[in-house]
């Protein structure tokens, strides 16, 4: 193991300084309000079906969206904030807009018609349960050899 000295208050090497500007995430520039953030997906699978959930916290389930098209599960939520401050004689006025939209391929054993959602503590849970498997038992029979 090598031990590597770091001053980050010394002079700034081409090296430093790349690691600067390149790799540090665009809301350290522009701040947290203007990045859109992609919630964490946990997604489990049981006998039953699969479960998606979400981490959206701050949403009300009046701002999600879930569509199904072809063989993709869509998940969208919208939301849109105006705040306006009056002291004195300044009026401030901030907007904040934030949305995402995630997709998941649905299989075939999916049973579209059952498919709930519910949100709960800043979590989105959809359920997919998996179709119920109709088994057809077939009489013996004997085959005749030609």
């Amino acid at each position: 193991m090598n031990l590597i000295k770091h001053n980050p208050y010394g002079p700034m090497s081409k090296r430093n300084l790349f690691d600067e500007v390149f790799n540090r995430s665009i809301s350290d520039f522009v701040g947290t309000d203007f990045v859109l953030n992609m919630p964490s997906v946990n997604i489990e699978e049981n006998d039953d079906g699969y479960t998606i959930q979400l981490a959206a916290p701050g949403l009300t389930k009046d701002e999600f969206k879930i569509d199904i098209e072809k063989d993709r599960l869509f998940v969208s939520a919208e939301k849109e904030q105006a705040e306006e401050v009056t002291e004195g004689k300044y009026t401030r006025k901030e907007f904040n807009y934030s949305s995402f939209k995630r997709s998941f391929f649905l299989p075939k054993s999916i049973d579209r018609e059952a498919i709930e959602a519910n949100y709960e503590n800043g979590v989105l849970s959809v359920v997919l349960p998996k179709k119920a498997e109709v088994v057809i038992e077939e009489k013996g029979r004997t085959i005749e050899i030609r």
